[in-house]
């Protein structure tokens, strides 16, 4: 598979973000003066203020509309797509912010030519911290929050989860979805590791692995290996192979197994 064509956390970035950014527009204007913005004789801090305010309102734009439609559209959100993505939002940026500064600092005067270099220029300079940026983010990801790479459909968080016990006079297990971490067999048994009051704890019953699978059948509770079930969601990192992986889950210090008949599906998930 192609680098590019990997997954890639499909994420909305906060409305703090992008105001903090639009700010730092406005505070990049104002002090250093670009684009012969020191001869401009009005108020400066005003004009600053609408750069801002043009930046703002692209990138509430793609990350508040054009991004959610594009969630629906595309299956896949890749490396390659979020590139372009954030290329494209600086064009856009780029686009608003000449107009203004036409209408503002050249009295409605709208060079075409000088129009097209700023583009041309605008794309070629952005690709590269773009690709830079994305690359070290996803390679974070990879190291940190190997959970973000996985799909997932927050409102499906809260779902019960009833892993039931095989001795009928004692007590299964019931948990969300979120909470649980992982399933372990255990000879005739099976533990089940979960969160309970924000601190792994574990409970053993009398099940097989084949009846956990089957009760907590979700899209991310992952069989990984013939002792073990994970939770896709709580993955941190990953290391491994072809021949097997070893996954590290949310606040737990040992490694869990990912056995080579199921590595090709595992990485399915995360790639």
């Amino acid at each position: 598979m192609l680098f590019i064509k990997r997954k890639y956390p499909f994420i909305k970035h906060k409305l703090s973000t992008v105001f903090i950014v639009s700010i730092v527009v406005v505070m990049f204007i104002f002090i250093f003066e670009p684009f012969g913005f020191d001869l401009y004789k009005g108020s400066k801090i005003g004009v600053a203020f609408g750069f801002g305010a043009n930046t703002f309102i692209s990138m509430l734009f793609f990350n508040f509309i054009l991004k959610k439609h594009l969630g629906i559209l595309v299956k896949k959100w890749t490396i390659l797509i979020e590139i372009l993505y954030i290329v494209s939002l600086i064009l856009l940026i780029t686009i608003i912010n000449y107009l203004f500064f036409s209408i503002v600092l050249l009295d409605y005067h709208f060079n075409f030519l000088l129009f097209l270099r700023i583009i041309y220029f605008t794309f070629f300079i952005g690709i590269i911290p773009a690709s830079i940026l994305v690359v070290v983010k996803y390679n974070f990801y990879l190291k940190k929050e190997l959970n973000c790479l996985v799909d997932t459909e927050t409102e499906e968080q809260d779902l019960d989860i009833v892993i039931s016990n095989q001795l009928i006079r004692e007590k299964g297990v019931k948990i969300k979805l979120n909470d649980f971490l992982f399933a372990e067999a255990d000879k005739n048994n099976v533990s089940i590791y979960y969160f309970y009051n924000n601190e792994i704890v574990n409970k053993t019953i009398r099940t097989t692995m084949s009846a956990v699978e089957n009760e907590t059948n979700h899209p991310n509770i992952f069989r990984c290996h013939r002792s073990f079930i994970i939770n896709l969601n709580k993955l941190e990192s990953a290391k491994g192979n072809s021949n097997g992986y070893q996954v590290y889950l949310k606040n737990y210090k040992k490694y869990i197994p990912v056995s080579r008949k199921y590595v090709e599906l595992f990485k399915e998930q995360i790639f």
